[in-house]
């Protein structure tokens, strides 16, 4: 372990090294991050991620011949891979210019990819009112002053974002009280899904970014904002019909807006977020789009997003003791426009989800020792093309988790 840090603070201090133009007196290196144990058991199979660490919601029923729910599943496991290490280097000056990066890097690859895996890496100029960021780190509508404090690595998901992607970020204080931000985003890890399945491929044939604003308003006890947020994808190159394969450049544009507020006073914080969005599984949120015409002749295609809305509130109370409360809805409204053709995205056919969790967390120094309970509900059910691929005939399915974790944070 401390050969692959030492090795990663090694590169980059080479790489700064080499600009030819800083000392070591000059550059500050703070490490932070921590080592975590969790135990974890579920009622069923989850749709997941990271050897099951990061659940989203429970897998939709298969039925056996004796009509008995094969993902009425349960399991339990022992896992250490949300274990994370981040170094941030700070101390470089060009006039008023302050230069500083952030790296960190944790182990949730998998068990079959375990390895180091980037979260965060980015080179940040910082002025006396304004912050530019040029990186890899949270996707702009993942509000870092107002997210979920749950004790699960999911963060809230399937009802908040959960998204780092290259981007470039602009925060520039309006006054003492209010931000402005704006940021030109790019898929990488998290994109979209499409005919050649999940890819970055779709919003770079596009050519521009995903683009971002927002205003941020806080004091000493609130934080308020609201943003919008822009995308377009182009899903083909080329389609294929009764005449043959031609070029094409269809795109599709799509939009999504939210509000959020933080209360503290105290003991107590209470947190909450709402959202409007389209086509936003990149941010592993049910979501996703349809064809909404087809030209069988050239194979041209158009298409329509699905709408869905988002929320979520999250109560903490306490000191060393702290007890939490998070509960979060989810609302698939369908297509714009009727579909005629296949659905891409992530859980399309799901009508509603909802997800209650209490959690019990207590701090002493560096140590950590936190219990969480988790009941998620999901209405699974056939998409209606007549209808706006709204989902009809649902059918409930419910996962409970347990989970216990140990962590020593440094």
């Amino acid at each position: 372990m401390k050969r692959i840090i030492f090795l990663l603070l090694l590169c980059l201090s080479v790489n700064v090294y080499s600009q030819g133009f800083l000392s070591s007196k000059n550059i500050k290196v703070d490490l932070s991050g921590f080592v975590r144990n969790d135990f974890i058991f579920d009622s069923r199979r989850n749709v997941d991620a990271c050897d099951h660490l990061l659940d989203l919601f429970p897998q939709m029923p298969e039925y056996d011949v004796n009509g008995d729910d094969i993902n009425a599943q349960p399991s339990a496991q022992f896992l250490n891979t949300f274990t994370r290490f981040g170094t941030r280097f700070s101390g470089l000056e060009i006039g008023e210019t302050q230069i500083g990066a952030y790296v960190e890097v944790d182990f949730t690859g998998g068990a079959s990819t375990n390895s180091l895996r980037f979260r965060h890496a980015y080179t940040q100029f910082v002025w006396s009112k304004t912050k530019l960021l040029f990186g890899r780190t949270w996707h702009p509508t993942f509000i870092e002053k107002v997210y979920p404090s749950t004790l699960n690595e999911n963060t809230g998901l399937p009802f908040q974002v959960f998204n780092r992607s290259p981007q470039l970020r602009l925060t520039h204080q309006l006054n003492d009280h209010l931000d402005l931000i704006a940021a030109a985003v790019y898929q990488f890890k998290y994109s979209n899904t499409g005919p050649d399945g999940k890819t970055y491929q779709y919003q770079r044939d596009a050519i521009v970014p995903n683009l971002h604003a927002q205003l941020q308003y806080y004091n000493k006890n609130w934080v308020l904002g609201t943003a919008i947020d822009w995308k377009m994808i182009q899903p083909r190159t080329s389609a294929t019909g009764t005449s043959g394969t031609f070029k094409t450049s269809e795109k599709l544009s799509t939009m999504a807006a939210m509000a959020y507020l933080k209360y503290t006073k105290e003991r107590f914080e209470f947190k909450a977020k709402t959202m409007y969005g389209q086509n936003v599984c990149e941010s592993l949120l049910p979501s996703g789009y349809a064809v909404a015409s087809l030209n069988s002749t050239t194979g041209a295609e158009t298409y329509t997003p699905f709408n869905h809305i988002y929320n979520w509130m999250n109560v903490i109370y306490g000191g060393d003791w702290k007890f939490g409360f998070f509960a979060g809805y989810l609302k698939n409204m369908g297509t714009s426009k009727n579909p005629v053709g296949p659905l891409y995205g992530f859980a399309t056919n799901a009508d509603i989800m909802y997800k209650l969790s209490p959690q019990l967390i207590y701090n002493y120094k560096n140590f950590m020792f936190g219990i969480e309970i988790s009941l998620t509900t999901v209405a699974y059910g056939e998409n209606d093309y007549n209808d706006k691929a709204k989902v009809k005939n649902t059918e409930n399915v419910t996962n409970f988790r347990n989970m216990i974790s140990v962590a020593y944070k440094f």
